[in-house]
């Protein structure tokens, strides 16, 4: 492409989007249905002084363009489902229920509904596009799949099962069972109340209250662009008939998005860490208390910012005085509230080292000031270190309206490719979980990927040709190829075959004892039975090679576990094309056996994978990753100050490129696939073109931002564009947008 035709195609460009690290395109869910907030008893003193528990139910459809992953626990990839409920009284809206227990969604039962005609994927470990599932009342109450809201990464949707609650047991089984990411018991108590959604009987017999009950659903991988629908909530009228509590719908239907919505009067705005975590909803109701004095009273919903917030600042104009500053969360401990001061130029709450505010939480704050609301922002500071920036942003309501300066990403680059499975696994906890008997899995190498699905090859029994190979117990020998093997990330001419059921491309040990962290940090290995296995056993089979041009074979030919006569076959078939085929015969297998493939020096722990339920629909894994193209501002556009538009992870090849500006956002942004860019989008309009020779990774464009009052609350949009074939027809790809508001501060 010359450099006329990219100025062109930028021209025709021009004529609140964000996406965390492991989206997956096209995964979509959407809770549609939330309803019956229904008691499930009460525990403690007489009413009015109990606590009371509650559960509800959902249902849940699949918009998307691809299966959504629902593993039951202790596999990590499967929706998740938090609950809350809420008071609007006394010009606030609380949180009145604790940081209940959060929903482990554990199978689809794939039928049609709100999201069309269901294209059922013939398991409960997929929910289908287009299909629906509901989760009762009695399914979200019941313990066994209740689960603590802490161990849940709300950005990511992702969980560790390892160490978790469900591993733990309740009561904690105790080390090492507590730590090996198998299910202990879980709660079997009286206790109706334990775990599920408490809420204090108090808190629902205040005067004029009104009250709402909400759910949040999360995915592993669903970009924040489709969660508008995630969360939903509606309102209720909680009733005591002397015996327990009555807790039917009201007029008020339900509603998508943060329950903050319904309080009457507020004004809500979101705001989040860009690309690297989520968003809090803040939402504020200025109210006049006469001369010259107003209340500002702010509830922040965590909606699913991972790193929660440790301390929440609100701007002031000059010659504010700020008094009667109150504060609320969701317990009745003095010693964990958050303490409030005055600076002379905000107003900021602080919370003690134990108390965040964490996802699926609102927390209160208010003061009285003397200067009238106006539009301004406000900040939070961020709990715990992780990716992204220290504070965030978001607009509001202030004393003073002082433009606040902010840069936020919008949408999302192109160009690059995805990597997040560097391995997969599954381990069978008992020898009866095996299935995976006369079976196969195929592994077909595709660029930097493998695609693993159904095995293709067919097992080939030892013959008078085979070579045996000389191994002891506990054991491992070198096998050279007839050819250059093609592996992700290179080739190999050696392979390295352990006698405990494994084949490595480098020297990888002898370990007899099957891990999750083993195989995830040893060499680039496939893992047919990992266990132990003794082929000099008396009257074990043993292990033979059998090479052509074409592929090599490795069998375990009914070689012996260790201190027992059960025989395991299974077979490596690795084709000269790169192609891998595991095949199973009959297999004996040992507690703890796993089956699976690392890259090697794994830091990601994909989780366990059911392979027989997984392989028909297949997955990918995959060796190196390539980002998209990105901008970024350097900081946030204070007038007076300078910028640094930085475009970054620019392709190796690329020769030139340009960012945009304009001073108009292209709302809803611009499908560039038509234009020879798939996959990529514009979101600006009417741009000034600023071209730049590349000449690294990255390229920076300083932008001066003027010290004009007059320019404060002017949005400019900017966006990057790179020239560099062959990564799509046209040779060029585009990044995410920037969108600067200038402010004073």
């Amino acid at each position: 492409m010359t450099r006329s035709s990219l100025l062109a195609l930028a021209a025709a460009i021009a004529g609140h989007l964000a996406a965390q690290s492991n989206t997956v395109p096209g995964l979509d869910g959407r809770l549609d249905v939330v309803d019956q907030f229904t008691y499930q008893g009460r525990r403690g003193a007489a009413h009015p002084n109990g606590e009371v528990g509650f559960a509800m139910l959902n249902t849940m459809c699949n918009p998307g363009t691809v299966n959504i992953p629902w593993y039951a626990a202790m596999q990590p990839n499967h929706p998740k489902f938090g609950f809350l409920a809420v008071r609007e009284s006394n010009g606030r809206m609380e949180q009145i229920s604790d940081r209940s227990y959060c929903k482990h969604a554990f199978t689809s039962t794939n039928f049609s509904g709100a999201c069309g005609t269901c294209q059922n994927p013939g398991t409960g470990s997929l929910m289908g596009v287009h299909c629906s599932d509901t989760y009762g009342v009695g399914n979200n109450a019941d313990r066994h799949w209740l689960g603590p809201a802490e161990e849940l990464d709300p950005w990511l949707g992702t969980w560790n099962p390892v160490g978790s609650y469900f591993d733990r047991g309740d009561p904690d089984v105790g080390p090492p069972l507590n730590n090996d990411g198998q299910r202990s018991p879980s709660y079997s108590g009286t206790d109706p109340v334990r775990n599920r959604v408490t809420i204090k009987e108090s808190d629902l017999l205040v005067t004029n209250a009104r009250y709402f009950y909400g759910i949040h659903l999360m995915h592993q991988g669903e970009a924040v662009a489709n969660r508008g629908d995630n969360l939903a909530s509606r309102g209720f009228t909680p009733t005591w008939n002397g015996s327990s509590w009555s807790t039917p719908n009201n007029s008020v239907g339900q509603a998508w998005g943060s329950v903050l919505q319904h309080w009457q009067g507020a004004t809500l705005d979101l705001g989040g860490n860009g690309n690297d975590d989520g968003r809090f909803c803040v939402a504020v109701v200025a109210t006049p208390l006469g001369g010259g004095q107003y209340h500002y009273e702010y509830a922040v919903h965590n909606i699913d910012n991972s790193r929660g917030g440790a301390s929440f600042r609100v701007p002031t104009g000059a010659g504010a005085m700020v008094t009667n500053f109150t504060f609320g969360d969701i317990d009745d401990v003095v010693l964990n509230d958050w303490t409030a001061s005055f600076t002379g130029s905000e107003v900021v709450f602080q919370a003690p080292a134990n108390n965040a505010l964490e996802w699926n939480t609102i927390y209160n704050f208010g003061f009285d000031c003397n200067i009238a609301p106006g539009g301004g922002g406000v900040f939070l500071d961020q709990a715990r270190v992780g990716p992204g920036a220290l504070t965030v942003t978001v607009l509001s309501r202030v004393p003073g309206g002082v433009p606040v300066a902010t840069a936020t990403n919008v949408g999302t680059g192109c160009g690059g490719t995805a990597c997040v499975a560097r391995a997969f696994y599954e381990r069978f906890a008992t020898a009866a979980a095996f299935d995976l008997s006369n079976s196969g899995l195929t592994m077909t190498p595709s660029g930097t990927t493998y695609q693993v699905g159904d095995g293709t090859g067919t097992f080939v029994p030892v013959s008078g040709s085979s070579t045996q190979l000389s191994l002891g117990d506990d054991a491992r020998v070198s096998v050279a190829l007839p050819f250059a093997l093609p592996v992700l990330g290179g080739t190999t001419n050696t392979l390295w075959v352990c006698s405990n059921g494994f084949v490595s491309t480098t020297d990888n040990g002898a370990s007899y004892t099957a891990t999750v962290s083993g195989l995830l940090s040893g060499a680039y290995c496939w893992y047919g039975g990992w266990m132990d296995l003794n082929p000099t056993a008396a009257g074990s089979g043993k292990i033979y090679v059998d090479s052509s041009p074409g592929d090599v074979r490795v069998t375990f030919d009914g070689v012996y576990r260790y201190g027992t006569t059960s025989p395991c076959t299974f077979q490596f078939q690795f084709l000269a094309n790169g192609t891998v085929h595991l095949i199973w015969q009959t297999m004996n297998v040992a507690n703890g056996t796993m089956v699976g493939w690392s890259l090697g020096n794994v830091t990601v722990d994909p989780g366990n994978r059911d392979i027989s339920a997984t392989r028909g629909a297949g997955w990918t894994v995959c060796s190196i990753s390539a980002p998209d193209l990105a901008l970024a501002a350097s900081s946030r556009p204070v007038l007076g100050t300078t910028v640094d538009l930085v475009t970054s992870d620019i392709p190796a090849g690329s020769l030139f490129g340009a960012v945009l500006l304009s001073l108009q956002q292209a709302v809803p942004p611009q499908n560039l696939s038509g234009m020879g860019m798939p996959f990529c989008f514009g979101y600006l309009v009417n741009g000034i073109t600023h071209l730049f020779i590349v000449t690294g990774t990255t390229s920076t464009l300083p932008f001066a931002v003027p010290n004009n009052p007059t320019f404060a609350g002017l949005s400019i949009v900017g966006q990057s564009f790179t020239y560099g074939p062959p990564l799509t027809p046209i040779g060029v790809i585009a990044s995410n947008g920037v969108v600067l508001l200038l402010g004073q501060i």
